[in-house]
């Protein structure tokens, strides 16, 4: 009886780290009592060609991905990417995002023109530096409203299908 024997190496499959959300809600009022207009950040916008880096919890430190934002209707979107090789701060981020229990989104910038009214600043130009993922938004309403995982199963089914063929040219 002969025998014959096939090496398979799976490396990894791999996460992407992608996610999208509103990082800032227009037309609300925040717990600081801040109001940001549609179009606060349309020329921080252009300038940084729609891109911002992301931040944990708002720490110059904690760099974890970079951002491509725009804004619509309801407040700026942003489809975010975190560099999970980058550090554990990025993995371990990204895995609380798929189970649910880190879903804020906050911006950083500075205030180029706003007024008040009605004991509300309305924040009318924003100056954008970052995004980050925070456990404690300021606006809860500016969450990530989606977190792209792997879907395991085709690669699951196509190790099937591979083990069955060798299965079939060892009898």
């Amino acid at each position: 009886m002969g025998f014959k024997s096939a090496r398979l190496e799976i490396k990894q499959v791999l996460d992407t780290g992608e996610f999208t959300g509103l990082a800032a809600v227009f037309g609300n009022i925040d717990q600081g009592g801040d109001l940001i207009e549609h179009g606060a950040f349309a020329k921080t916008l252009a300038e940084k060609n729609g891109e911002a880096p992301i931040l944990w919890a708002h720490d110059p430190a904690s760099v974890i991905g970079v951002g491509q934002l725009r804004e619509t209707p309801q407040g700026l979107e942003i489809h975010g990417k975190l560099i999970l090789n980058s550090n554990d701060t990025a993995q371990k981020v990204h895995a609380l995002m798929k189970g649910g229990a880190v879903r804020g989104l906050s911006v950083g910038y500075d205030n180029v023109r706003s007024l008040m009214r009605d004991a509300v600043r309305h924040l009318q130009e924003l100056k954008l530096y970052e995004v980050s993922l925070t456990a404690f938004p300021m606006n809860e309403s500016a969450v990530v409203t989606a977190v792209k995982t792997v879907d395991h199963s085709g690669a699951l089914s196509a190790i099937r299908d591979l083990v069955a063929m060798i299965n079939k040219s060892l009898r």
